[in-house]
């Protein structure tokens, strides 16, 4: 399922992406809700958006309740690495901002990048109205 926005805030979410997606260094990113709604996806890889967006959205979940249960407050993030390759998601009120790329080195470049877009994202994506999602 994705979500449908309007085509002003659709390009305002390529700008930014785009920038993300270059200052980054990553190979995948996209926007997602709780559910698992895609609301924007790119990745160089043969990944399947839908499976994506569900597995992101699963995580996202699975963190909150985690870090929930140990009362370490809202999560911000969730990181997961492996050997060759990582993929962080970023929390944003009802989104979930996700990037990842094959080159672990790029890791910590990338976490940085996305905490400097964060304030920008997170009014950007409170432009899509509560009935679209």
């Amino acid at each position: 399922m994705s979500v449908r926005v309007k085509k002003e805030i659709a390009a305002e979410l390529a700008q930014q992406l785009s920038k993300i997606t270059n200052e980054a260094k990553v190979d995948t990113i996209g926007i997602f809700t709780h559910t698992g709604a895609r609301v924007a996806f790119f990745t160089k890889s043969p990944a399947d958006p839908n499976e994506f967006s569900a597995i992101a959205a699963s995580l996202q979940n699975a963190g909150n309740l985690a870090v929930n249960r140990l009362n370490f407050g809202e999560p911000t993030d969730i990181m997961v690495r492996s050997k060759n390759g990582f993929i962080i998601l970023r929390k944003f009120d009802e989104f979930i901002l996700t990037a990842g790329a094959r080159n672990i080195e790029v890791f910590q470049k990338a976490a940085s990048v996305l905490l400097a877009y964060s304030p920008k994202m997170k009014l950007l994506l409170a432009k899509i109205p509560p009935g679209q999602y």
